[in-house]
């Protein structure tokens, strides 16, 4: 599934799942999103295969709650994507061919 799909269906899901829950404040805040995203998890929702290209899945679904103004806080920052990291190459030196 496309990350442009799962976004709309997550929202959907998301407003289904917030109103049969006891928030804890006024507004749902990261740890709901967190909860929301362990009971996908748990049930083994078609909804979290998407394409996250090296991210973490719960990461995307908090920013995509935030960005749809779903949740009332932003203290996890975007995930950095996870490079695989270079390793030095050895030193070449130039053999000189004695004639």
């Amino acid at each position: 599934m496309k990350q442009s799909e799962a976004r709309v269906r997550i929202i959907q899901e998301w407003d289904r799942w917030i109103v049969t829950q006891a928030i804890e404040q006024d507004r749902p805040t990261g740890k709901d999103s967190l909860k929301f995203f362990h009971e996908l998890q748990d049930t083994g929702s078609s909804l979290l295969d998407f394409q996250s290209r090296g991210q973490d899945k719960w990461r995307i679904i908090h920013a995509w709650l935030l960005g749809a103004d779903r949740l009332f806080d932003d203290w996890i920052s975007a995930a950095p994507r996870i490079a695989p990291s270079r390793r030095m190459r050895p030193d070449r030196r130039r053999l000189v061919c004695k004639t």
